[in-house]
């Protein structure tokens, strides 16, 4: 677990904001959106949490405010996905088999990155805990990646911890994620904003602006190879690796 620099514990800071309710989730769905990036050390996470709380409503779990996830990413033997990230390819996506153990959900979700702005997301509900790809599954994602669908094999597991965070005003959703169990990894906390349309000016991008944070292009999935496999090449990843290598030294 991250040690935040003030006292209080996360769900003592996340006490104060509204719940989402099921309008304000529905209204917000967002699947075609555009994502905003930002990656900080952990334990600054209070101060960014103590300025929004008058303009988000928290999504609340069994649990808490803070959720569990548990991600098996797909890809081909060659790596094909992470290589289309890592060249930059306009068209690229991730596919994943998602757990939600808080709420006993699984789903089967494929995210397309359409340029460095748009993200669109399909997913197919899965029964709680299923992580194949049956003849169900391969239908489905041969509609979202085409002939790929075929070739895909189990490549990485991800777990980590979730605050996710909704709009009150703003047509936004913001997912914060910590405690990421692949090494390096573990102390850094990734911020989206997800937006429809794409504005500057809301309550959390003017939070991540006075906190001095730059937008960064960090995919979980793509990081974690690269940190996992160094054999790989990565070279266009090298200035994100290294901004992840500043973040996470004391």
């Amino acid at each position: 677990m991250i040690a935040l620099r003030t006292s209080a514990p996360l769900d003592s800071l996340l006490a104060g904001y509204p719940v989402a309710s099921k309008q304000l989730l529905d209204g917000r769905a967002l699947l075609l959106r555009v994502d905003s990036k930002f990656v900080l050390p952990a334990r600054d996470l209070g101060e960014i949490l103590d300025e929004l709380g008058e303009h988000y409503a928290v999504l609340r779990v069994p649990a808490g405010s803070v959720a569990t996830y548990r991600s098996l990413y797909f890809d081909t033997p060659e790596l094909r996905c992470y290589h289309d990230h890592r060249r930059g390819r306009r068209v690229r996506h991730k596919v994943r088999i998602r757990h939600y153990p808080d709420r006993a959900l699984s789903f089967l979700e494929v995210k397309t990155k359409r340029n460095e702005r748009v993200t669109d997301k399909h997913r197919l509900a899965l029964p709680y805990g299923h992580d194949r790809l049956g003849p169900r599954e391969l239908e489905f994602l041969r509609g979202q990646v085409g002939e790929m669908a075929d070739g895909l094999v189990p490549a990485i597991w991800i777990g980590f911890r979730r605050i996710s965070l909704i709009g009150l005003h703003t047509p936004e959703r913001v997912t914060i994620d910590l405690d990421l169990d692949v090494a390096g990894l573990e102390t850094i906390s990734i911020i989206e904003v997800k937006q429809s349309p794409f504005c500057v000016r809301t309550p959390v991008m003017r939070a991540m602006l006075g906190a001095g944070l730059r937008e960064g292009s960090m995919s979980k999935y793509t990081t974690a190879i690269a940190l996992t496999r160094p054999e790989l090449r990565r070279n266009r990843l090298l200035p994100d690796l290294r901004n992840l290598e500043r973040i996470t030294i004391p």
